[in-house]
């Protein structure tokens, strides 16, 4: 039989019994632990509760609906057969039931955990009688009545205190996949509920909040005073590395908190060394009746504290920089094993009340950045399962990583055994002098290796970057990797990779060494990458000013391949802003909704004229055409008008994905690039054709308040008007006469103001552009304003030509700065609100704001994508 380099594990059947060990054990003492599981599980709870009583006063008419299909289920007949033996079932759930588990649990000397739980018991019965006292006595009709039964001609509140505290006797004894006795007991009392409810002597409204009531304490009173931990420790801990094939002699504890009671103990054991099915004469087999899985037991196996070993200096020993130490956001345990030869290990261990945390923050990731294909698993063998598969990959790739050894499992635990590198440190400790150029050219070295492989890390840090004796580079931490990975996930790490080395380096040596190892294409690839949502979060804290450290490496790549796409891709799916805008948005929706009385609108909607909707259908395409307009007098290089329309009209697609007027604009800067203009000149043509329409929109409202009289006579303006104009010019001087506040306005305003200046005065000295730019603009505006005051024409109702503009241009600005997609949601609500103002009707406002976008909006949608597919097909995209 072939051995691997460093197997320690001997012929299993039948081979003679393990030599006996004591085994110096350096770790923190058993504690009790808070699960993020149970924190989940109560939130879940809290929102159920919620859900199920918002059922019970809006869907009242469906509730009550399931409550009696699930009774007529049963004949009139069937529940009087059914009457006493549910009866019977009820009084064994409800009394010897909690007398069995309780009795399980005095068996194992869990005292503290049955008085835990039978306080949690009274909390809900407690907190179950006032909410029912509140609710019959104060509570709201509409509530009241999804949770009400009628009981001898009196109707009562069917929620049972008692079935609450049975739920939370249930949940603060532990979880029901350990424990035997707690997952029958569940299932009886949802048994006993579901007939209870056929019986008609519960609804199941009061039946669902009343078991999430109680597992809402039962949770709460483990979150607060903790519950015994399953993980592998101690005894266990050992006699799982002796599976695992470790004749371990010392285990220390690596990662202990900072001031962590850290203590020694000396076990004494003989268990098996390997996987092996011969069992010595002092060894027992059986099954923990409370735990639920076989455990093997041996008398002689013994742990004692070890009072003469500096358990604090053994730590600092086995951190130092002879072995690397774990990085400390790690949620894992790690240790480090020396066997009888003196060979030294590593040992990671998995433990399953942390599995929860891993499961969120993939998940979290999936929902954050765009193109991810993690799969976290749900369970803690297939995550130790999918971690040995990448460490067995990622190993026969070729790549340099700490060989996996040697995996077992003990108690809630999963033993993974990697090779010690001895005098490694990671990159994150090394210093910028130790980092030679040859070290950088390494690390990408084995990057492109495991690429080649179809391997990706997706989590690359200075962390996961291991640095030999002799300067070999190892890369660690592959659990969250893929394989068979997709190009996105290995440009990713590209990106990840560029900023790592940036930051422990500085951009020109990071740069080069990429330059040296990478090819033009790949170089140019990680560009639209370099964005601070790839970045781990210690690379960011690395980093101090992510943001500015990425701009500098895409400019700097932009300079060094004019030629290539570098538009950034849009990999954020949303930040904490455009979260906090959009609920903003949605709260200002629900509102507006509120005070609307929809018969009013679907009067309204009947009697809409189709001509003026069809006109208004039409102006809002011609805007298409004065939009197009801009960007060709502007553009320094001649394109075509015809294909410049074509770019407008995609821009529909685009505006479903970005804030309003983001995704026109980016749109037309790619398209700028894809006609072989440098970005930089792009993006200032971009920037002059926006400055230009807002600068085309102000002097538009002052000509037409001219023209139409509504200016150039003595009146006084009204208060509002008199108002709103004092106050802006308020801020103007305050701006203006403030230094910080003008250094701030200028900071704001500066670069684009630098961009759009040379282009102003090119666009200056020839008239021709500068009058089909500014009509352009001019059509564009006027055609929109038309649009919107032929939506309101199609309900019968008109505006003063100056009010109309004023109305839309403002409203359109004011629902255009909250960052939703398209502006679904803030225009409608702001044009709704500006006709409303107007004095038109609210119903009617509501109408026409809502046909007007349908109409210049959603309608436009198929024309774009169809523009985008022509576009595409092309090249011109």
């Amino acid at each position: 039989m072939t051995e691997r380099p460093g197997d320690t594990r001997t012929p299993a059947p039948g081979a003679p019994e393990a030599p006996r060990r004591k085994v110096l054990l350096v770790d923190l003492p058993a504690v009790r632990v808070r699960r993020p599981r149970d924190l989940l599980e109560l939130v879940m709870s809290a929102l159920g509760i919620g859900v199920v009583l918002l059922l019970a006063v809006y869907a009242h008419a469906t509730a009550i609906g399931v409550t009696e299909d699930v009774q007529s289920a049963a004949a009139l007949v069937l529940r009087q057969i059914l009457l006493l033996p549910v009866t019977v079932l009820e009084g064994v759930v409800t009394f010897f039931l909690p007398l069995f588990v309780v009795a399980m649990q005095l068996v194992r000397r869990r005292w503290r955990s049955v008085l835990e739980a039978l306080a949690a018991a009274v909390v809900a019965w407690s907190l179950t009688t006032a909410a029912v006292w509140l609710l019959d006595s104060y509570g709201p009709s509409a509530l009241s009545v999804g949770l009400t039964i009628t009981s001898e001609g009196d109707s009562v509140i069917a929620m049972n205190p008692l079935v609450a505290a049975l739920a939370a006797l249930l949940t603060a004894m532990g979880p029901r996949d350990r424990r035997p006795s707690v997952r029958w007991s569940w299932n009886l009392l949802w048994v006993v509920l579901a007939l209870t409810v056929i019986r008609g002597a519960l609804t199941l409204p009061g039946a669902v909040v009343t078991v999430l009531l109680g597992r809402l304490v039962g949770l709460a009173g483990r979150l607060l005073v903790g519950v015994f931990n399953e993980r592998a420790e101690g005894i266990d801990l050992v006699q799982g590395l002796r599976r695992a094939g470790l004749d371990a002699v010392r285990v220390v504890r690596l990662d202990p908190p900072e001031g962590g009671d850290v203590r020694a103990w000396t076990v004494t054991t003989s268990s098996p060394i390997g996987y092996t099915e011969h069992l010595a004469e002092n060894e027992i087999l059986g099954e923990d009746p409370d735990a639920g899985w076989p455990v093997t037991t041996r008398a002689s196996d013994t742990i004692v504290p070890d009072v003469l070993t500096d358990p604090q200096a053994v730590v600092h020993a086995a951190a130092s920089p002879g072995g690397v130490n774990l990085d400390p956001v790690s949620a894992h345990r790690v240790y480090s094993v020396w066997d009888t030869a003196g060979r030294r290990w590593y040992v990671t261990m998995l433990d399953g009340d942390r599995q929860v945390v891993g499961y969120l923050s993939s998940l979290w990731s999936r929902m954050r950045v765009r193109g991810l294909r993690r799969r976290r698993s749900g369970s803690l063998r297939d995550a130790a399962d999918r971690a040995a598969l990448l460490a067995y990959a990622v190993e026969r790739a070729g790549v340099n990583t700490p060989p996996l050894v040697g995996m077992a499992e003990a108690r809630d635990s999963m033993i993974m055994v990697t090779a010690h590198i001895a005098g490694a440190r990671r990159l994150s400790d090394l210093t910028e002098e130790e980092v030679s150029d040859e070290l950088l050219d390494e690390v990408w070295d084995q990057l492109r290796t495991a690429h080649a492989a179809g391997l990706a890390h997706l989590d690359l840090t200075a962390n996961a970057v291991l640095v030999g004796s002799e300067g070999d580079v190892y890369l660690l931490d592959w659990e969250n990797g893929e394989i068979a990975s997709t190009e996105l996930s290995r440009r990713l790490d590209l990106a990840q990779m560029l900023a790592i080395t940036a930051t422990k380096v500085g951009e020109e040596r990071a740069l080069a060494s990429a330059s040296r190892c990478l090819g033009s294409d790949q170089l140019a690839s990680i560009a639209p990458l370099l964005q601070p949502v790839i970045l781990a979060p210690h690379t960011r804290a690395a980093a101090g000013k992510p943001r500015e450290l990425l701009n500098s490496l895409r400019a700097q790549l932009v300079d060094q391949h004019p030629d290539a796409d570098v538009e950034p891709i849009n990999l954020a799916r949303f930040s904490v802003r455009t979260v906090v805008m959009v609920t903003i948005a949605v709260v200002a929706i629900w509102l507006l909704l509120g005070t609307l009385n929809f018969e009013q609108v679907l009067d309204a909607t009947r009697n809409a004229n189709p001509w003026w909707l069809g006109l208004c259908f039409g102006l809002g395409l011609l805007t298409y055409v004065g939009s197009a307009m801009g960007l060709v007098a502007f553009s320094p290089e001649r394109v075509g008008l015809w294909r410049t329309t074509l770019v407008q009209v995609a821009a529909g697609v685009v505006s479903l994905v970005a804030p309003a007027g983001v995704g026109p604009a980016a749109l037309n800067l790619r398209y700028l690039v894809k006609q072989r203009i440098a970005t930089p000149l792009a993006v200032a043509t971009v920037a002059l054709v926006q400055v230009s329409q807002f600068v085309t929109t102000v002097a538009l409202l002052a000509v037409i308040a001219l023209v139409t009289g509504s200016a150039g006579t003595l009146s006084v303006p009204s208060g509002a008007v008199t108002g709103v104009g004092i106050v802006a010019v308020l801020i103007v001087v305050v701006v203006l006469a403030v230094p910080p506040a003008r250094s701030w306005l200028w900071h704001k305003l500066g670069p684009t103001l630098t961009q759009v200046w040379p282009r102003v005065l090119w666009v200056v000295g020839s008239p021709s552009r500068l009058l089909m730019g500014l009509g352009g603009n001019v059509i564009m505006t006027l055609g929109y304003v038309a649009s919107f005051g032929a939506a309101l024409a199609a309900f019968g109702y008109s505006l003063p030509v100056t009010t109309l503009s004023i109305t839309y241009l403002t409203s359109n600005t004011v629902g255009a700065a909250v960052p939703s997609p398209g502006g679904i949601g803030p225009v409608e609500a702001a044009l709704t609100g500006g006709l409303t103002v107007a004095g038109i009707p609210a119903g009617v406002a509501f109408s026409a704001a809502l046909v007007f976008r349908v109409l210049t909006f959603w309608l436009r949608v198929p024309l774009g994508w169809a523009a985008l597919r022509h576009l595409q097909r092309h090249g011109a995209l």
